[in-house]
């Protein structure tokens, strides 16, 4: 299995929100602290850009982390919440914060791991 993919941000966030109402992320249920980080993951990246990369970027994305591609870290799968039981989820984190995680249902992961498949990097 992969551990690091690259990824729509709308299609993270969507993911996010999804294990948030699950109960997965017992830390916070906002939102809004989702789409916060996800427009910090494209802002660092786009400041380790060139000033063309960085132009060609934004063009590609209208400058929102809606449509930018970013790298999303598997850093386990489990079976818990909060010590009990549960179905099985990834616990990810955005490859720009490995500090900040959160939690998506396993079904997202496998979707985005199968998509990266295709995926041609340069």
């Amino acid at each position: 299995m992969s551990s690091q993919v690259y990824v729509k941000g709308s299609d993270i966030y969507d993911a996010a929100v999804a294990g948030a109402k699950r109960g997965y992320n017992r830390s916070t249920d906002d939102s809004s602290a989702y789409a916060d980080a996800l427009n910090k993951c494209l802002q660092k990246l786009l400041s380790s850009c060139s000033r063309e990369q960085r132009r060609r970027v934004l063009k590609g994305t209208g400058g929102t982390w809606k449509t930018a591609v970013l790298p999303l870290s598997l850093a386990m799968i489990h079976k818990h919440i909060g010590g009990i039981p549960c179905e099985e989820h990834a616990r990810v984190y955005l490859s720009t914060d490995p500090f900040n995680v959160f939690d998506i249902p396993i079904v997202h992961w496998d979707r985005f791991v199968e998509k990266n498949k295709y995926l041609k990097v340069a």
